[in-house]
């Protein structure tokens, strides 16, 4: 017997449109994946409908099969994309900076360049933020080594930056780095521009920063 979502798929299947012309598709594919972006940050993994990234699209939802077997390989490409293009964004932000700059002030440019991309530019940062721990194994272990990468990207300004601090080990420097970056990607379930501009949490989260990694004697 088929499950509920099983039997969804098949009658989706059948009544689909003609398949769209081949210069049509990419367009189409992005148009999903960023309407897809749109409602998972809004609705989260378990509020995200099928009906509702379509609709979010301006697509029949039968057309999502042409380009995603399942709402979960859907999932899939969005929460990978989405952590694709915070470290990439910021590797170019670290690409341009001056080589010689210190390595607090290149954290402090990591801080404000993450916190920048994730509460005014993409959606689909924000959809890995909200879901990460909400999304099926399978999901959560394609996106580990995502992750995993640019966990490596951060923990390698963080060592830098806490030479010759308090932060002395590897353990330290480590819960170093997840308390930075766990503050920072929080910030997507309190920050509302109405109350606080950005550059305020901006100017805040530098500050801390900053502080943290003061060098004393």
């Amino acid at each position: 017997m088929k499950t509920s979502a099983t039997a969804t798929r098949t009658r989706a299947k059948a009544s689909r449109p003609p398949e769209p012309a081949p210069e049509d598709q990419g367009k189409s594919r992005q148009r999903i994946l960023d309407a897809a972006a749109t409602v998972l940050s809004r609705e989260g993994f378990a509020g995200a409908k099928l009906t509702d990234i379509a609709a979010e699209a301006n697509l029949r939802a039968a057309t999502l099969y042409y380009y995603y077997e399942s709402r979960e390989a859907l999932v899939e490409a969005v929460m990978v994309t989405g952590s694709e293009h915070v470290r990439h964004h910021t590797e170019e932000m670290l690409a341009g900076l001056d080589p010689s700059m210190d390595a607090v002030d290149r954290l402090c440019a990591a801080v404000e360049s993450h916190l920048r991309f994730v509460l005014e530019i993409s959606d689909y940062t924000k959809a890995v933020i909200r879901n990460a721990g909400q999304v099926p194994q399978h999901i959560r272990k394609s996106l580990d080594a995502e992750i995993g990468r640019y966990g490596k990207l951060w923990q390698s300004l963080v060592d830098a930056a806490a030479q010759g601090t308090a932060f002395r080990t590897r353990a330290e420097r480590r819960t170093l780095r997840l308390l930075i970056l766990g503050g920072l990607n929080w910030t997507v379930e309190w920050w509302e521009a109405a109350h606080t501009p950005l550059d305020e949490v901006v100017k805040t989260a530098t500050q801390m920063t900053r502080a943290m990694l003061r060098k004393g004697p």
